[in-house]
């Protein structure tokens, strides 16, 4: 016993020189802290254990012991992992071994799917027999080469796409490749996308003014409406505008998901979504026309624009598009612009002198550029 507890305390002062070593994270410098104080919950490696097979799948009749080992259709060969721990490390090796064809390629596909619309197999969750054959098989097995070679770097895998002739293709067709080739399977032209719902949630913050593009930190209670009730409803509706924090930074709960991203498909976190549903729908136009956080927005946007004291409201005009869309408005735009800013200063109420100095008749424009299609969609 005494040498017992001899160990024990001798683990125990070595346990607090190691902890006395630990750097403390400086909370008082920054709003989230410093990285370096972070510490990492881990584990040592085990020993493993084989499985059991059990007979008709019933718990109480184990069957043949099974050695650990990865997929035979895989790894052409059955030998079981050669290891006294847990055989996770084996299995890391093996799911990324150069020799297994399958990794990479899932990979690439995927990275492919989310920046050109639609994956070189287009049933990204499905390489099997019941899913769809590879468009470009060749391009695939290139890809997948090139992302092990770069040493699985998912952003030269991205760097190498975005900087292809494919990616900067025009989304404009011609007669001849819409009969010949209507869904576009030979990546004549780029395809017309829509953002997702963080996207699309993050760009109206991001035109606003109102992005907080500060990293880390705790997530923000979601926005609880009048209709959002249930089980496990928390106790306090998060800020409308999520404190202008990116979507990442959302709490997510099952039951209680943001409304707007909800009408633009984000999928309900019961499962994994290896692609999206893109819908259509009158609930989308219906948000971006009514939902209080685009419209909030849309009043942040218009007090920036009235900022801008020494500009005429065509330069006004002028720098909201090229911050919506990138872009100079053409002349019919502006036009059209200035006609909706002294409607809508009439139908406020605001007299002439003070029509294109208030928030409202802008609020109004920066809501209308926030509905127009080029800012829903890529195109």
């Amino acid at each position: 016993m005494l040498t017992r507890a001899t160990n024990l305390k001798s683990l125990r002062d070595e346990y607090a020189h190691l902890v006395a070593q630990i750097p403390k994270a400086e909370l008082a410098n920054t709003a989230y802290g410093s990285r370096s104080g972070q510490q990492v919950i881990g584990m040592t490696d085990g020993n493993g254990l084989d499985g059991v097979v059990f007979v008709r799948g019933s718990y109480d009749k184990p069957g043949e012991v099974v050695p650990r080992r990865f997929l035979e259709v895989l790894s052409g060969s059955n030998a079981p992992f050669d290891t006294n721990g847990s055989g996770r490390l084996d299995l890391a090796q093996a799911i990324t071994n150069p020799n297994n064809p399958l990794t990479a390629r899932v990979i690439v596909n995927r990275v492919w799917h989310h920046i050109f619309g639609r994956g070189i197999v287009a049933t990204i969750d499905n390489f099997g027999k019941l899913g769809e054959r590879p468009t470009h098989p060749q391009l695939l097995d290139y890809l997948a080469s090139q992302f092990i070679a770069d040493g699985w770097s998912t952003k030269n895998l991205i760097r190498l796409m975005v900087t292809s002739r494919t990616y900067q293709m025009s989304s404009e067709r011609s007669k001849p490749a819409h009969r010949l080739d209507p869904d576009n399977l030979l990546l004549q032209s780029m395809r017309v996308r829509r953002l997702d719902a963080e996207a699309l949630r993050d760009g109206i913050l991001a035109v606003s003014g109102n992005l907080d593009r500060r990293l880390y930190g705790e997530s923000v209670p979601v926005h609880l409406t009048k209709f959002m009730n249930g089980r496990g409803k928390p106790a306090k509706s998060g800020p409308l505008d999520g404190d202008g924090r990116r979507s990442i930074y959302i709490a997510i709960r099952r039951n209680f998901l943001p409304s707007i991203a909800l009408a633009f498909d984000m999928p309900i976190p019961f499962s994994t979504f290896g692609r999206r549903n893109i819908t259509n729908v009158p609930a989308q136009s219906l948000t971006l026309m009514n939902d209080p956080f685009v419209i909030g927005q849309a009043a942040f946007w218009a007090a920036q624009v009235l900022e801008l004291k020494t500009r005429s409201p065509a330069e006004k005009i002028d720098w909201m598009y090229q911050r919506a869309f990138g872009r100079r408005p053409h002349d019919w735009e502006v036009e059209s612009a200035m006609i909706l800013l002294h409607s809508q200063a009439k139908g406020h109420g605001l007299s002439e002198s003070v029509a294109l100095n208030d928030t409202k008749p802008w609020s109004d424009l920066a809501h209308a550029l926030f509905n127009l299609k080029e800012f829903i969609y890529i195109f």
